[in-house]
């Protein structure tokens, strides 16, 4: 707090007055999310609904049930539920951009009381950055760095293609100047190894230069930096929001949140990601995942809560030739999945953002879910005993 007052040249009781204005902002962010997710919860539960019933449609067309007479009926029906579906999201997305604008309204209104009460948001953001620029890890140092990483997990120095791969992943440096030098934070759980699979590498970016990331400030949205790239075998672990790697050689899953990069307040900091994986007898393994952008407001658990993460499930099943993948996850970011084994072809999936890859992405894209790769995998991993 002297700190604090000595930034704003304050009076204490300028200082309760500004207090007081931040604590109506962040009531007024919290109803409105709030009120957002419900209409979010209330439209996923209408097109579960519609989904169910065009199933069940489906399913009486596919056996050959319908009478010719039948058919027509069934059309309409079909066409229905199509509309509804899209009259349903279109009104949900009215409502959720009313929500948006009176917040926004609200808070120019509060951002301007607490200019007159002599606070200027952005003052104390540099003070309390928890990442600041520094020199990033010299590129020099890469390989070195990367046995170093892998011998503490493994007792041994990488020598095979799988090994290098998962090395790269556990790295804990930033060579890339934007990152600053701030490290990724990574998490490692043990698997059972399938040998013959190789390492299948699943990368989460952001294809644009820079995204919108709301804010306790004006305009309510700061522009992060994203990673700017398209689709890339070749692409490191650095090159990505979030990377989940499964080396089946060496049983070993390594996930790491690379640091985000708010060029305004002048912060760099890495989420951690949440992470957990099932194993069947047959090697396949299930991974669910959640990771969120550690300057949201409220943080990144209040960003998980409120459907603001980057999250999904992704099944990988090993076969005599490679593993096969599928899934369901958010649709933004993009996705790319490789697998790296002798012999193999290296793409397993590519997915681009369905609505928008531009800095309304993660506005327009965290709410859906959409299926990747192989649509029989998951079902089949589930049916499993």
């Amino acid at each position: 707090m002297q700190r604090t007052v000595q930034e704003l040249g304050s009076t204490s009781a300028q200082i309760q007055k500004v207090a007081t204005d931040l604590e109506t902002i962040a009531a007024v962010l919290a109803e409105a999310q709030r009120a957002a997710s419900d209409q979010i919860a209330q439209l996923e539960s209408r097109l579960q609904q519609i989904d169910d019933q065009l199933g069940q449609a489906f399913q009486l067309e596919a056996r050959g049930l319908l009478t010719e007479e039948d058919q027509p009926a069934l059309d309409a029906l079909i066409h229905i539920e199509d509309q509804d579906a899209i009259d349903c999201t279109a009104t949900t997305l009215h409502q959720v951009n009313s929500i948006r604008t009176a917040y926004s309204d609200t808070l120019q209104t509060s951002l301007a009381a607490l200019r007159t009460d002599g606070y200027e948001p952005g003052v104390l953001q540099a003070v309390d950055a928890s990442g600041t620029p520094s020199r990033a890890e010299p590129e020099s140092n890469r390989r070195q760095n990367e046995i170093e990483a892998f011998t503490k997990v493994f007792g041994r120095p990488p020598s095979s293609a799988a090994d290098w791969d998962t090395a790269e992943a556990l790295d804990p440096h930033s060579y890339n100047p934007k990152n600053g030098g701030v490290p990724p934070n990574i998490i490692v759980s043990r698997i059972t190894p399938v040998p013959g699979q190789g390492v299948v590498r699943t990368n989460l970016f952001i294809p644009s230069r820079t995204v919108w990331n709301p804010e306790l400030d004006w305009p309510p949205y700061h522009e992060n930096l994203g990673d700017n790239r398209g689709f890339s075998p070749t692409a490191d672990p650095e090159a990505s929001r979030i990377s989940v790697f499964v080396d089946y050689e060496n049983g070993i899953i390594v996930a790491r949140q690379n640091p985000s990069i708010d060029p305004k307040a002048g912060q760099i900091r890495a989420g951690t990601p949440a992470v957990s994986a099932v194993q069947q007898k047959n090697g396949a393994i299930s991974i669910t995942y959640s990771g969120a952008d550690p300057f949201s407001p409220g943080g990144e658990d209040l960003a998980k809560a409120t459907s603001l993460d980057v999250n999904g499930t992704i099944v990988i099943e090993p076969t005599a030739t490679g593993p096969r993948v599928g899934g369901t996850v958010t649709d933004f970011p993009a996705i790319e999945i490789y697998n790296d084994r002798s012999g193999a072809p290296t793409t397993l999936v590519h997915s681009w953002p369905t609505y928008v890859d531009d800095e309304l992405g993660p506005m327009a894209g965290l709410w859906w879910h959409k299926p990747i790769g192989d649509e029989s995998v998951e079902p089949h991993f589930n049916a499993q005993p």
